[in-house]
């Protein structure tokens, strides 16, 4: 029976490694330029594979740390992030124009700390939620659908306004640019005004590696310093001829050592998603590239950015129903690795093709860009007359989406793991899991709007890419996690204290 089980669960996990090939040619034979798109969902794929294998997530690295003092997830973060630093210093060599760097200031903080407030409650970040959806946890997709919806409504009510107050005139810089100088005004967007070693210097051991390396030692020495001290005296007492062995910086750099290596599943899968996340970068710049596009809203509105005859391959025009009426040819392509803006936008669109279109307010004319001002076919929709989604982001169907197929693919790469692996498993929340889910997922999602970016895009890739606000968001996340693990771990043992336990037996 068990290898009849498991004999199924195996060609379901092939059922959905060849829906994705079937997705792909048909990708592929609508328009060859969709291979583009269809990059991002293979490397979802890939992703959720990886995260599935090594139990990769932000909130048990927090969670673990803080609650049951176990650093294994939080290493692993640190190692990939990394990993990725180092290879990703060759790729902005050679595409300048995926170099770039994000707002920095204390909206960073805050939306860091709701976000990791959110995440402990939920169970799971963005992007864990998502692979653990792919095991078939229906509380993470609780947390997601949550997530989704609150960034939609808070993106078309909110938002505007605290952008405009407090976050757009923040100053955007990344290491090489605050040692090294910002490149002058007027300095072409793909011309690469940084060498190799600047990058290397500022981008990958000053603001990845040192950083990380003096987190990890902080937690040796908090965590993990003292145990392994008393197990090491220990053993060394056992061998010794007599007198009280003594301990030095050869046993604490063995510890050291000790920490990193605990869980090698871990630091394995930790290195090949920093290696993923780095191929990803460099495959979709090459393919930007040989298309003729920076962003994927240049192929849905038909132009080039070079201002040449579109190639024959490309689809037909599909505006405006495809892209911001604000923007024009705006998409979300972040052209790495990305969650929850994606979401937002799928929200976003089901939301306003449901109806629900009057939960914001209305843009000035004139802010339509001036290249579709005189579209007959042009229809303002108040879900899209925001910053958020109309100038930064746009509301393209799902399957026009290059980062929500990413989430689609990451989703489905977990789920042929966890199947070939005899670890998928229907999960169904009780009522108070599915509060926690959505607090948490609401909680993530309004975080993730303030910070422009989730625990993936506003921490991992930003601080792996030199960008010191990605640090800012860590510090918040970080925060927020300890009060939530304390909340969390108040109210187990409250509800611990109030049961009776207390068991008579009749002799």
């Amino acid at each position: 029976m068990a290898e009849a089980k498991s004999s199924r669960n195996k060609v379901y996990a092939l059922l959905v490694v060849a829906f994705l090939v079937v997705l792909s040619i048909l990708y592929y034979i609508s328009a060859p330029v969709y291979l583009y798109i269809v990059a991002y969902m293979w490397f979802g794929f890939l992703y959720g594979v990886l995260q599935q294998y090594g139990r990769f997530c932000f909130a048990s690295a927090w969670r673990d740390l803080i609650m049951i003092k176990v650093p294994r997830m939080f290493v692993g973060i640190m190692i990939g992030m990394m990993t990725l630093s180092i290879i990703a210093v060759f790729i902005f060599t050679y595409y300048p124009e995926r170099y770039h760097t994000a707002l920095l200031g204390f909206h960073g903080l805050i939306g860091g700390l709701l976000f990791g407030l959110g995440m402990v409650f939920a169970g799971g970040c963005a992007t864990g939620s998502l692979y653990k959806t792919g095991e078939g946890n229906m509380i993470s997709l609780t947390v997601l659908l949550s997530l989704s919806f609150s960034q939609a409504i808070f993106a078309v009510t909110l938002f505007d306004s605290i952008f405009d107050a407090f976050i757009k005139n923040m100053p955007k810089f990344s290491m090489t640019e605050i040692l090294f100088g910002k490149p002058p005004e007027g300095t072409p967007f793909d011309y690469n005004y940084y060498s190799f070693w600047q990058h290397l210097v500022a981008d990958v051991f000053l603001n990845a590696i040192l950083v990380a390396m003096i987190l990890l030692i902080g937690v040796y020495i908090i965590v993990v310093r003292k145990g392994y001290l008393r197990k090491r005296t220990q053993e060394l007492a056992a061998t010794a001829d007599g007198g009280e062995p003594k301990t030095g910086f050869k046993d604490d750099l063995a510890g050291f050592w000790s920490m990193i290596a605990s869980s090698r599943r871990t630091a394995i899968a930790a290195i090949l998603i920093g290696i993923v996340a780095a191929a990803q970068v460099f495959t979709l710049g090459w393919m930007a590239k040989n298309y003729d596009f920076v962003n994927f809203g240049n192929v849905l509105v038909h132009q080039t950015e070079s201002g040449d005859p579109v190639p024959d391959t490309w689809p037909d025009k599909t505006y405006p129903d495809d892209v911001a009426i604000r923007s024009g040819n705006t998409v979300f392509d972040p052209g790495y690795w990305y969650i929850t803006t994606q979401e937002a936008m799928f929200a976003g669109w089901l939301m306003k093709e449901t109806g629900v279109n009057n939960l914001g307010g209305s843009a000035p004319e004139e802010t339509i860009a001036p290249n579709l001002q005189d579209e007959a076919d042009i229809q303002t929709g108040l879900m899209e007359d925001n910053n958020y989604f109309g100038n930064f982001n746009g509301l393209p169907r799902p399957w026009h989406s290059p980062a929500l197929l990413l989430s689609m693919g990451l989703i489905l790469g977990a789920s042929f793991l966890s199947l070939w692996n005899r670890e998928f498993k229907w999960k169904f929340p009780s009522r108070e899991l599915f509060v926690y889910a959505v607090i948490g997922g609401t909680l993530m999602g309004i975080g993730a709007r303030i910070a422009l970016g989730c625990n993936i895009g506003a921490f991992y890739a930003p601080a792996a890419f030199g960008d010191p606000s990605g640090w800012v968001f860590f510090v918040g996340m970080g925060i927020g996690a300890y009060f939530s693990a304390k909340i969390v771990n108040w109210w187990a043992n409250r509800k611990m204290a109030d049961m009776d336990f207390d068991i008579d037996i009749d002799i």
